[in-house]
């Protein structure tokens, strides 16, 4: 395993066609150079304009591939991503220097670099090189660096390779699109992988689709570098990854037509669905232990057997659920949210095991700003609720008094982080707070820690821990079963919340993480989704969703488009 030069900082080098980058290139430099952990020593870009010369007019007409012209005229007229932006790379250094290399093409497309020009590179001494241009390379340039060189792709190794990223996940309906920063190998498409993450699939808009898959992954070379300085280690195994996926080209006219269709049918749908479509959350209690919900793999409660918790009202709902016993009773804390008021608030009620039923509903906290996810636990005689308050832009403690089931507030254990849905754990002496943050609040998980609830937090070492739309965003309280320590997450992949999965933690310390799904938890019959379990004693207190028509939610995204409209008609740029 190659040492750090620095054990403070790593030096790269930057591959790439010219000084003008695309804006998510530059963004990833800006976020590795802002992190500290690395500095740039070197540019490598092509040496000079190696072009054939240009064939003649009816030469070109009778060679162009009019069969993927619809692809070609859309691709040039009609996709402007956002990351596609030119911009200028500034490293904060001007006088970096730049080597010039002319590549060999070998086999139609692998470029290989001359001994002089390798020699060269290593002379400045890059632990490893960032690839932003250039083709696909071979050779000895893959070992000029004792980290090799690293280039992002922005779709699912398994499934989609080629060109144009992130396209055919909405032509094929996937409900994820992923991204990879892989260090390269001598395999087409099976380098070790770095990072992978996956993405809810924008099926309205390619555009959005993509630019979402690159700003999610800009920050992993800066990630990769932290670790590889935290852990001493590289991060990543040394076999390559196997793929046999299909190697897809530019579309033809009739497969860019096709997609031009579902494109604009997806669009009408996206916006006829969050027009007439309010997510109705209802919580519900039913008889369940931690054994049935986690040795179970596809494990769903029984509608009939429920004892349903609802807001009476399609502009208002409950979600959020947690319980705890106190007293031979069961308090239950929940979100309270309204879509007149485009807020949520925390309240409380009891639940009665003998009859049953609910006391009355009492309103546990309300603050200037939304607040939901109002998870509770209990510190030697106290017990204590970490709402999720990412609107205010950080992560506060409560005392919950259960005689009057108030909410007052003690003191803020994150200030300035915008988390959703914090939950906390006491795991091998030492408080984990799990949360995913505002811009990512589906997809990365982070993990924060500390000694004690009276001290200050830290951030983990590997944060975000993982990037999953399917598997990040917490759903409850972290439960014990046979001294195996279980995390609830989210499943968004199809819907906001669409099921819980059960994931058996395997390592939780301050500089690792690791967890396996185990099961399932699916909603019940007739609703569309699951987000949130919490256990208390043999009852399990949980959510679950229906799309019904709130007037309320109908007026406020009518005059979101509105609004919209007017202010593109006027000239105001929406940001």
């Amino acid at each position: 395993m190659a040492e750090n030069n620095d054990s403070r900082r790593l030096r790269f080098a930057v591959m790439c066609n010219s000084t003008e980058l695309q804006q998510w290139q530059k963004q990833s430099l800006d976020a590795l150079l802002l992190s500290g952990c690395a500095e740039p020593v070197l540019l490598i870009m092509p040496a000079g304009n190696n072009a054939k010369p240009g064939k003649k007019f009816w030469r070109r007409i009778i060679a162009y591939p009019w069969n993927k012209i619809i692809f070609r005229k859309y691709y040039q007229y009609f996709f402007r991503p956002q990351a596609f932006r030119k911009t200028i790379a500034d490293l904060g250094n001007d006088e970096i220097p730049v080597i010039r290399c002319t590549t060999t093409l070998k086999k139609k497309y692998s470029e290989y670099f001359s001994p002089e020009d390798i020699e060269a590179i290593r002379s400045y001494r890059p632990d490893f090189i960032l690839k932003f241009g250039f083709g696909i390379i071979r050779g000895e340039i893959l070992n000029c660096a004792p980290y090799g060189v690293w280039s992002f792709h922005h779709g699912d190794e398994q499934k989609y390779r080629g060109v144009p990223p992130a396209f055919r996940e909405i032509l094929h309906n996937d409900r994820v699109t992923a991204s990879i920063l892989q260090r390269l190998t001598e395999k087409l498409d099976g380098g070790v992988i770095l990072r992978k993450g996956f993405f809810p699939t924008i099926y309205h808009s390619w555009r959005a689709n993509l630019d979402q898959a690159i700003a999610l992954s800009l920050n992993w070379p800066a990630d990769v570098c932290r670790e590889i300085i935290a852990q001493h280690t590289f991060p990543a195994g040394g076999e390559s990854t196997s793929t046999t996926a299909p190697v897809y080209k530019e579309p033809e006219n009739t497969t860019m037509l096709q997609f031009i269709a579902k494109q604009f049918v997806n669009k009408i749908k996206f916006h006829f669905l969050e027009l007439f479509q309010a997510e109705q959350w209802s919580t519900g209690i039913i008889r369940a232990r931690t054994a049935e919900v986690a040795g179970n793999i596809d494990y769903s409660p029984d509608p009939e057997m429920v004892s349903w918790l609802h807001s009476g009202s399609n502009d208002r709902y409950f979600a959020d659920g947690f319980a705890l016993r106190t007293r031979h009773r069961i308090l239950l804390l929940f979100e309270d949210y309204s879509y007149r008021q485009r807020k949520g608030r925390i309240s409380a009620a009891w639940y009665n095991e003998r009859d049953h039923d609910f006391s009355d509903i009492t309103c546990a906290l309300e603050e200037p700003w939304h607040l939901s996810y109002p998870f509770i636990f209990k510190e030697k005689d106290d017990f204590y609720c970490i709402p999720e308050s990412k609107d205010h832009g950080s992560v506060e403690l409560y005392r919950l008094d259960t005689d009057s089931m108030k909410l007052t507030f003690v003191r803020t254990l994150l200030p300035g982080v915008a988390a959703a849905d914090p939950t906390l754990v006491f795991h091998q002496n030492r408080w984990f707070l799990f949360f995913t943050p505002a811009h990512a609040t589906n997809v990365e998980l982070h993990i924060w820690h500390s000694p004690d609830l009276d001290q200050p937090f830290e951030p983990h070492e590997l944060n975000p821990v993982k990037a999953d739309i399917r598997n990040a965003r917490p759903a409850g309280s972290l439960f014990k079963l046979d001294d195996k320590l279980y995390r609830p997450a989210q499943d968004c992949s199809q819907t906001y919340g669409g099921k819980v999965v059960i994931n058996e933690i395997k390592i939780l310390s301050e500089e690792a993480f690791l967890e396996m799904p185990v099961s399932t938890l699916e909603p019940p019959h007739g609703y569309k989704g699951i987000h949130n379990l919490s256990f208390a004693g043999d009852y399990m207190y949980f959510d679950c969703k229906k799309f019904v028509f709130s007037p309320a939610s109908f007026l406020y995204q009518a005059g979101k488009r509105f609004r919209s409209k007017k202010h593109t008609s006027t000239g105001i740029k929406q940001l």
